[in-house]
């Protein structure tokens, strides 16, 4: 049917309209509910030092050495024993991946010390991860647990 301006209303109107309804609630609803758990740890959102790695172990090893290889064996070395080419030169020596207090430390710790960097003694020993997304640092979080077992 139309209205006296040409406008058609009535049952497909309203269908129509209670489609576009439906949509826009579905996703408000989408848009707006917490992340889970796996989308949180990938953002870096809500990461705690008990946060397990959301990435599965084989991929991210993999991925993860290339990674470390480009943004960690510097200074952590290619063994991950802190005796990388930069190491030497620095007031701290770098943390010996390879020790068995890396083996044990919970993925969401070893995240957030590659996110956040660590300062000891007011002085920052190791600078904050600034060009790897939050995925890369959970590759590099897998490859680090991978040398502390050789």
């Amino acid at each position: 049917m139309k209205n006296s301006l040409g406008i058609y209303y009535g049952r497909p109107f309203r269908a129509h309209r209670l489609a576009l309804t439906v949509f826009t609630v579905v996703l408000v609803a989408a848009c707006s509910g917490k992340p889970s758990n796996e989308t949180a740890s990938l953002t870096g959102a809500m990461v705690t030092e008990q946060t397990k790695n959301p990435l599965s172990e084989a991929a991210a090893v993999t991925a993860g050495k290339s990674l470390y290889s480009v943004h960690c064996i510097m200074c952590h070395g290619d063994d991950g024993k802190g005796e990388g080419i930069a190491g030497g030169s620095l007031a701290i020596k770098p943390s010996d991946l390879t020790r068995e207090d890396a083996a044990v430390a919970a993925d969401g710790k070893l995240f957030l010390i590659v996110k956040n960097g660590v300062k000891k003694e007011g002085k920052q020993t190791m600078p904050p991860a600034r060009r790897v997304t939050n995925e890369q640092i959970w590759q590099i979080v897998a490859y680090v647990h991978t040398l502390a077992k050789k």
